[in-house]
Formats: structure tokens, sequence, C-alpha cells
């Protein structure tokens, strides 16, 4: 069990092409898979040997699902993520599903 959020953003299709670029080209990016129809990427620390990964991402039609199963907080190792939103000036909601 990890601790869920969902970035709400209206992503154009060049929008999620980039973002999904840019994360599959981090040193964390371990795999992309399809699970119950929908496409995870997941992420993992050298170190991680265990069975989950750091985090899992999926892209849906209203924003960007994230999992982070070390962190509470939503954007460790997602830096270069909340770069692009803020450059590309996104606006988006940050929804904590723990609340």
């Amino acid at each position: 069990m990890g601790f869920e959020y969902k970035l709400k953003a209206k992503l154009t299709e060049k929008q999620t092409a980039e973002i999904q670029d840019l994360l599959e080209s981090s040193d964390l990016f371990e795999k992309k898979y399809e699970y119950a129809n929908q496409l995870f990427r997941d992420f993992r620390h050298a170190e991680n040997t265990g069975q989950l990964p750091n985090i899992s991402i999926i892209f849906e039609n209203d924003g960007i699902y994230i999992c982070q199963y070390g962190s509470s907080y939503v954007w460790t190792d997602l830096d270069a993520l909340k770069i692009y939103l803020e450059k590309e000036q996104i606006a988006y909601e940050i929804i904590d599903n723990q609340d």
C-alpha cells in the first residue's frame, strides 16, 4: 500500500507525450506494463530489491495518478515533472487520496 495522489490537469496529447518521455528518460524508470486495462509506469531505486517499486504512475483522461510507495510526499523523485508543469504553466490540482 502506498500514498496515492492525483494530479488533476488538462493535458494536451503533446504535453502528455512530452511528460511520458521525460519520465521514461529518468534513471529510476524501471518498466511500463498493462494491468487491468491501464498502462503503468514503475520507477525504482537501485537499492530497492523488494516487490513494490518506489513509484507507480498512470496517465488518465483527467490527469496523472501517482502512487508513492516509499514516501508520503507527492514530488519525491518527481522534480522533473514538477518543473515541466511549472515551465509549461499547466494548472493542476493535487488530490490526496489519503484524506
